[in-house]
Order: structure tokens, then sequence, then C-alpha cells
């Protein structure tokens, strides 16, 4: 059988640990016994080492693995990897992760079925609620199967498997540069600290894929740390999968599925749109501004191009409108091979305001000072 691991990561947050580590007492493991690793980078306090030692896991074996030096959590990361001696699957949790009470049973199923696939690299029980990218609320189209696939990696609840984790690792081995690059999300180019920038690069430039659950079985509690400078300024919490359910539908291969790149874009539009991929820019959330200068170019924004197609504004997720054909004046599908570039309405606020009630939750919630830094950074992108 596929061995399972359970990853807690820590650092030097003793309530965060506790609170990861309740969330996975509650967890449903059925008949299993999984062994959790609790792995600790040096800090200036040994506090989290007392605590590990102290710890009892009720659910089986637990091991504790103290760095006699700050590796960073990059290195920290990375270094996981020496679990795959004994384990064929890990699930890696950092410290302010909580997971659902049937996570399990999602890791167990989606890590068997896709163990050694050359198009699924990892699995997320991550759930995204909006494009990090731009902040703006973000809804998958939905199918009859409980995963859709990303060209995206996941560090808030992932999970490893061993034939994919060493791909990845030789290749992440050989490609330690990353400048910013037009087929890469901007602002990922940008993380300095990040490792996860790394699989993300792997993803898009191998055409690798994340499963993703439509409902969360992690979530984000954005606590003070490394990456973060004050706790959950933009709400990453999710909902989680709650009751007891053990049965997941999974899609046998990706065309099956709903599939998204690493730009949040709905590869299905290429179809659609009767166009390939290497000669369209799908730009439904304003991130790409056709950087590879593609002939043509999907976006919101009204610019001085022909257009081959127009579309409404009138369903959710707004990317249905192109699926169903619904023609419209609000998105459109230009030539940009006839004339230059030029912008005169800007799309974000397109997508402020046909996403206006969520947005005024989030800034009733979290207040106008980082909403308003983000939509001035966005308003004059180039």
């Amino acid at each position: 059988m596929n061995k399972i691991a359970i990853l807690a990561v820590a650092y030097n947050r003793v309530d965060s640990i506790t609170r990861l580590l309740k969330s996975l007492e509650k967890a449903n493991y059925g008949d299993e016994k999984p062994t959790l690793i609790i792995s600790i980078d040096k800090s200036k306090t040994d506090a989290v080492e007392k605590f590990a030692d102290g710890y009892h896991w009720p659910h089986g074996e637990k091991i504790v693995r103290k760095h006699d030096k700050n590796m960073g959590l990059r290195n920290h990361m990375m270094s996981l990897g020496e679990w795959f001696d004994r384990f064929e699957t890990i699930v890696v949790l950092e410290d302010d992760i909580v997971v659902s009470p049937c996570f399990y049973f999602f890791v167990r199923q989606s890590s068997d079925k896709y163990m050694g696939s050359q198009e699924v690299c990892g699995i997320s029980l991550y759930s995204f609620a909006r494009n990090y990218q731009t902040r703006l609320p973000f809804t998958p189209v939905s199918s009859e199967y409980d995963g859709y696939f990303m060209n995206c990696a996941m560090s808030w609840g992932e999970v490893w498997m061993k034939p994919q984790w060493m791909e990845f690792y030789n290749w992440y081995m050989r490609n330690q540069d990353f400048p910013i690059e037009p087929h890469l999300p901007e602002l990922i180019c940008k993380w300095e600290k990040s490792w996860l920038k790394y699989h993300t690069k792997y993803c898009i430039e191998t055409n690798r894929y994340f499963l993703y659950p439509y409902v969360s079985l992690s979530s984000n509690n954005g606590d003070i740390g490394v990456h973060v400078g004050k706790g959950n300024s933009w709400g990453f919490q999710v909902p989680l999968q709650q009751g007891n359910k053990r049965i997941f539908i999974l899609p046998d291969n990706i065309s099956e599925a709903v599939c998204y790149d690493g730009f949040f874009e709905n590869k299905a539009i290429y179809n659609a749109l009767n166009l390939k991929e290497e000669e369209c820019c799908i730009d439904l959330y304003g991130t790409q501004c056709n950087r590879l200068r593609k002939k043509y170019w999907l976006t919101l924004a009204h610019a001085n191009f022909p257009v081959i197609k127009s579309f409404a504004l009138s369903y959710r997720p707004l990317e249905l409108s192109i699926l169903e054909g619904e023609a419209g004046n609000a998105i459109f599908l230009y030539d940009t091979s006839c004339k230059e570039y030029k912008t005169s309405i800007n799309k974000f606020l397109v997508l402020f305001l046909y996403n206006m009630e969520e947005i005024s939750m989030i800034v009733h919630q979290y207040g106008w000072k980082d909403f308003i830094k983000d939509a001035i950074r966005l308003l004059i992108r180039r």
C-alpha cells in the first residue's frame, strides 16, 4: 500500500503548531495509522521543540526532527524530500494551516490514483477563493468531479508523491535562477524568499498540474511570520469541507477535467474560440497584458485592435460567457497583428464592477488600505 506520512512544518510559533495538530487530531483516518513528523527549523527559542517532544499523537507513530542550524523556509521545505526514503506520499502542512476532518480520505484516494502520473505533479488540499495575483474573487467552473486542475503549485496544504517530487527536485537543482519572464506570473517573479515559485514555474514550463478540490480541505490562517507581515490582511481563510465525506470522485486524466493555467485562466476557452494556445493570450484577469505578443488577445480591456469576436459578461464564473458563446460587448477577442497596442479602458475597472459585491465584503472585513494599494498597482500596469 502507498505509505503516507503527515509532515507538520514548524519554526517558532507554539500557538500555530498547536492549532494545526488539534485539527489533525480531529480528522478521520479510517483504519489507517499515519505517521506524524514534526520538522522544526532552528530559531532563537526552543519552545516549539519542547512542545513537540511532549506532544502525544493519538493516531500512530510520532517523529520529531529538530534542525540544529537555521535553514530558512525555502531550504527547510526543499529538505523535506528526505522522508521519501521511508514514505511514498507526504502531506506537507505549514503551521499556519488547519485541515478538514475528511482531508485524509482525499489524500489517500488522490495519491493512489495519480502516483507516477506524467501530468499530475502534486495535489492541493486548499481551494482558491480568489486569484492571488489580483486578489479578486475566483470561482472554478464546476463539473461532475470533486477536483479540477491548475498549472499552479500550492503550499497551503499540499501532497507530494515520491516519483513526481523527485522529478521536480532534479529540475529545481538545475534551475536556480528566477528572472522576470513573460510566460510566468509577474508577481511570483518578485517573491524573494519563496520556494513555491519554483514549483509553480515547473508546472508552467513542463505543463504539469496540481489537483485542486472544489471544496477546500485546508485553510490558511495567515499568521504573522516569514512571508506575512501582519495577520491575515486579505483573509485567505476559506470554508472547509465538513462532515464525514469518504468518497471523492476524481477524473482519470487531465482531458476529462476542468483545467486552469498558471494565470487562473480556463484552458477550455481555446477550444471554444477554435484557437491554439500558442497563438492566443487569454487575459480575463488582466495579469498578462499579452506580454508574449501572441496574435490573438482575449481581454476585458478596450484596445486599439480589430475585434474578431466579443462576448457578454453575464455568467459566473466569468469565462462561462465565452464557453456558452454569449455574444455581447464586454469581453473582446482582438487580432493584435494589425495595429499597435493601446488600452483606453483598464480591465481592472471592469473586473471591479463585476465583482463589486464580493469586494465590498472584503473591504468591510479587512479595510480599505490594502485594497486601495493593490487597486492602484493594477490600474497603472502597462
